[in-house]
């Protein structure tokens, strides 16, 4: 049995290099953002995809993997009940307090000067019927119904949107949802009806690649559910999948062909390519020799939902003019530094709450 167990793709938790994939998933997204904030043309690239639409696949299968672990660990310490409330307080604690820091520094500050750079006075930015105010409350439970603020920003490459990668952590909290509600009726425990589940959302999500008509929210949900169980069902059965690099990269061409046929109006690449990586993403998170970077402080959150907004600034100050490279460096570089003043002001100290009643974890080493 040990020898076995040894063959396993294990992935432990502190000794991995998940978070370091995290961070160069989230600089990966800036790098594909940067092309359609310059105006430096389509960043789809790959079939209908883009580099930033497989950073963010990659991120729901690890979030799938870390996920269903952390729902079995605080469920198993503590029982059914309790153990959900632990969990859901956990992913409270991660995803909330930066989000919200982030839409208010978005329109206490970027707006500001979005607003500025068009007008003489802030007459009129406070009280506009699409602003702050409506952008704060109207966005603040992740749900993203508004991204622009009081008309801004404007006359730049990509107009009214301030921050155009939130949408995506509505959906990520819908699969956190779902996890605790399989949790909660025991199919957690049940891994052959969970595979049961993938593949009647896998199935489904392909039947409406053959009916693209339908494209849409369902489609976006099955699209990210599908990756999502993949990287539960890689925690489930880690006693049995193996560890092979072989079987990392076949599924890397896999992943490649269905990029390959891209379609102009469905996410077919997603249907394939998405499950299709989360192997091999988790793959090199195992052997990657990257297990410091992000252990202790884990800046990928703060990179990906302040990027686009910084984007935004340099597109208004007209830095597309020095060339795509200039423009995508300097964001690069301006959205590190607030990520890690928000790591170190805000989500490092949010973390600490988990020592708090009716917590008891006494220590942070994974970012789950």
């Amino acid at each position: 049995m040990g020898s076995d167990l040894a063959m396993c793709l294990l992935l432990q938790r502190g000794g991995n290099s998940l978070n370091f994939l995290r961070l160069a998933m989230a600089l990966l997204v800036i790098v594909s953002h940067s092309i359609t904030l310059g105006g430096f043309g389509n960043e789809r690239i790959l079939g209908n995809q883009s580099l930033g639409d497989l950073a963010v696949d990659g991120f729901f299968g690890i979030s799938g993997y870390l996920i269903c672990g952390s729902a079995l660990r605080h469920v198993k310490k503590r029982g059914r009940f309790r153990g959900l409330v632990h969990y859901f307080w956990d992913r409270v604690l991660r995803n909330m307090p930066d989000f919200w820091l982030c839409l208010i520094v978005t329109a206490c500050v970027f707006g500001v000067i979005g607003w500025r750079a068009d007008h003489s006075t802030l007459g009129g930015y406070w009280t506009h019927p699409d602003g702050p105010l409506h952008y704060l409350f109207g966005n603040s439970l992740l749900q993203i119904s508004s991204y622009q603020i009081s008309g801004t920003p404007a006359h730049i490459p990509y107009p009214l949107a301030w921050d155009g990668s939130l949408w995506t952590l509505y959906w990520e909290s819908l699969c956190y949802i779902g996890i605790a509600l399989l949790t909660a009726l025991g199919l957690i425990f049940r891994r052959g009806i969970l595979l049961a589940i993938a593949v009647i959302v896998w199935l489904t999500e392909i039947v409406l690649f053959f009916h693209p008509s339908h494209v849409g929210n369902p489609q976006l949900a099955l699209r990210f559910a599908s990756i999502f169980l993949v990287g539960a069902l890689l925690y489930l059965y880690r006693d049995r999948v193996p560890d092979s690099g072989r079987l990392a990269l076949g599924l890397v061409v896999v992943a490649a062909c269905g990029l390959a046929i891209g379609h102009p109006t469905s996410q077919v690449s997603d249907w394939l390519a998405g499950p299709s990586l989360v192997y091999p993403v988790l793959w090199l998170g195992a052997h990657l020799p990257f297990q410091r970077i992000g252990a202790t402080n884990d800046i990928s959150y703060g990179v990906y939902i302040y990027a686009f907004p910084v984007g935004q600034l340099f597109a208004i100050a007209d830095l597309q003019k020095a060339g795509y490279l200039t423009f995508m460096l300097a964001t690069i570089v301006c959205t590190i530094l607030h990520a890690s003043a928000s790591w170190w002001g805000l989500e490092k100290w949010a973390l600490k709450a988990r020592t708090w009643q009716p917590l008891s974890r006494s220590k942070v080493t994974l970012i789950n």
